[in-house]
């Protein structure tokens, strides 16, 4: 077939395998290394931007939502300590590789002041 043997037509489906593997595990990693680093910057900046930390919590909804990170509000622990505040956020990805599915799980904290009206 195609001047292929069997050895060579065996390494080309390994490689299709693979490939197909790779690009469904990159956009779940890619994704949530930019979600982490915007919950740091939300969390970081959030008193001189002036936002409650309900305020945090929408935005990082609305961008979880844009990246289409599975999140939901009950996903993110917020503890406030007195004029400061603890964000804990634990989210999954399911990885379908058709014959089998993987779940991925992702963590982010961060420290931040926090601006209350």
């Amino acid at each position: 077939m195609f001047g292929l043997n069997a050895r060579r037509l065996f390494l080309i489906l390994i490689l299709i395998a693979v490939l197909f593997a790779g690009a469904q595990y990159a956009p779940p990693f890619v994704y949530a290394f930019q979600f982490k680093d915007f919950i740091h910057q939300e969390v970081k900046y959030a008193s001189a931007r002036r936002k409650s930390t309900e305020d945090v919590k929408h935005e990082l909804l609305d961008k979880a939502r844009e990246f289409k990170i599975p999140l939901t509000d009950r996903d993110i622990h917020i503890v406030p300590r007195g004029p400061s505040f603890r964000l804990d956020l634990d989210f999954g990805w399911t990885i379908d590789l058709r014959v089998y599915q993987h779940q991925l799980k992702f963590h982010a904290s961060e420290n931040g002041e926090s601006f209350e009206r």
